[in-house]
């Protein structure tokens, strides 16, 4: 059955061309109008104008199909996946405010160190703390409300919330180390850039501290219950930590990176707790807060239904095939930000375009974006229209000769005998008698050049010198 008209807006918008843009209204692309009954002949004429879309889907598919063998790229190693992947990763901001640890003077808290840091394994000694190897630290010398900014935050990059549960993520913890009394020392100040630390820095920590730590995948936790997270929105937490005394032994921080807590070596009655502030948010907030899509309002939806909407609407594209002189049109949804042709997940809308252009260059498209959907116009090329082949009825194209030319490779040229062949240089001897010839030793006539002997030849009493090859 033939598909919906399309508005006189959308048609005119047909030819202006492929690219990105925004509709002027959602009439365009996401709702449609009934159309007037169609007489016999106009409704076989759209169902053979939409037929033309069989053939390039069949080759597409065909190609498809012999692509999960032998593939020519790998689908995770294109530059769009991996920034769209990229962009789902978590930003995290830890801080610490004077209002929810007044009780605490500023100079029992900072020097603070906050370091991203994973266990290097399960096992650990008595009185002694795993040894942790860390690859980020930072640097906290005031409340979130005094002193340089630089200075009052630590920022990280953690997987995504996917990714979190998995056996390399599940270990990340967010550690906590604090040197009391030391605010006016300069531990570190030469080697900072911003509030990041270098790990040389960190050797001046061996010592009486106070040190805590929060596992990532708890945070996980929290995060996984708040859909305005996928929105672009910052999450606001706050997580209370023990601060134990201990002693901190640096001997694995020049080599590894590495570092780990004994209990022993210091009065354990001195603990204390701290507030800490810990904000979440995506790293490709920015890109969604300029999108259209993103900012639509959800206010109409009820609390409950939230995040089934939310879930729902993400990675969400309305495909419309244009047929029929661009005069009607069949719609299709798919998920995931997936290609219609192949199914092929592309992770973000941009990704999409950048791989519908690229693969599937028999159409055309025309992307548009509202607050209500993501689409994309698909219509057939009238350069590219399948025609029938040239080939007589009945004669199978698989039986006829083709030709097929290609240039013949420069071989290297081999070394020729005479290059490769050591000259032997004649040298003549007189000898008076045959008993003569027996006193010489052979090995006063024998040289050896590139493996080779060269001796007496017997057929030679007195004259040039012939090789005799041997293996010397």
């Amino acid at each position: 059955m033939p598909g919906l008209p399309l508005p006189p807006a959308a048609q005119d918008a047909g030819n202006a061309g492929s690219g990105f843009g925004y509709p002027r209204s959602t009439d365009q692309t996401c709702r449609q109008q009934l159309r007037p009954r169609l007489s016999p002949d106009e409704q076989l004429a759209a169902e053979e104008s939409f037929a033309l879309y069989c053939k390039p889907v069949e080759l597409y598919n065909i190609i498809q199909r012999r692509a999960v063998k032998n593939p020519a790229f790998l689908q995770r190693c294109l530059h769009y996946k991996i920034h769209a992947r990229r962009k789902k990763r978590i930003q995290i901001t830890v801080s610490l405010s004077r209002g929810t640890n007044a009780e605490w003077p500023e100079h029992n808290i900072f020097p603070l160190y906050v370091l991203l840091a994973t266990p290097t394994s399960n096992i650990s000694l008595e009185g002694h703390s795993p040894i942790y190897r860390f690859n980020q630290a930072c640097l906290l010398t005031s409340f979130s409300e005094f002193g340089n900014k630089d200075h009052t935050k630590a920022t990280f990059i953690i997987p995504n919330l996917k990714n979190l549960t998995t056996s390399r993520a599940c270990g990340l913890n967010i550690i906590l180390i604090s040197r009391e009394g030391q605010v006016g020392e300069n531990i570190g100040e030469n080697n900072t850039s911003g509030n990041h630390v270098e790990g040389s820095a960190l050797q001046k920590l061996e010592g009486n501290c106070n040190w805590g730590k929060i596992p990532i995948d708890l945070l996980g936790s929290s995060l996984e219950n708040c859909v305005t997270l996928s929105l672009g929105h910052t999450v606001e937490l706050a997580s209370t930590v023990s601060m134990s005394p201990s002693f901190l032994e640096p001997k694995f921080l020049e080599r590894d990176s590495c570092l780990t807590f004994c209990s022993h070596k210091v009065d354990a009655t001195g603990s204390y707790q701290l507030q800490v502030g810990i904000s979440a948010q995506e790293v490709g907030a920015r890109d969604m807060s300029e999108s259209p899509y993103y900012s639509y309002s959800y206010s109409d939806v009820p609390p409950p239904m939230l995040p089934h909407v939310i879930r729902l609407r993400a990675g969400n594209v309305v495909f419309n095939y244009k047929y029929y002189n661009n005069t009607m049109q069949k719609t299709e949804v798919t998920e995931d930000f997936a290609c219609p042709f192949c199914l092929v997940p592309c992770g973000s809308y941009k990704g999409l375009g950048c791989h519908l252009n690229s693969t599937h260059d028999l159409f055309h498209f025309e992307f548009w974006i509202s607050e209500e959907c993501q689409a994309v116009n698909v219509s057939l090329k009238t350069d590219a229209a399948w025609r029938t082949e040239l080939v007589a009825e009945g004669v199978d194209p698989r039986h006829q000769t083709f030709s097929y030319c290609s240039k013949f490779k420069k071989r290297r040229r081999l070394a020729t005998t005479a290059q490769k062949t050591s000259y032997v240089h004649p040298h003549i001897i007189d000898l008076d008698s045959p008993e003569d010839a027996q006193a010489v030793s052979e090995d006063d006539f024998g040289q050896k050049e590139d493996g080779l002997i060269y001796g007496l030849h017997p057929s030679c009493k007195t004259g040039p010198l012939s090789p005799d090859v041997g293996y010397g």
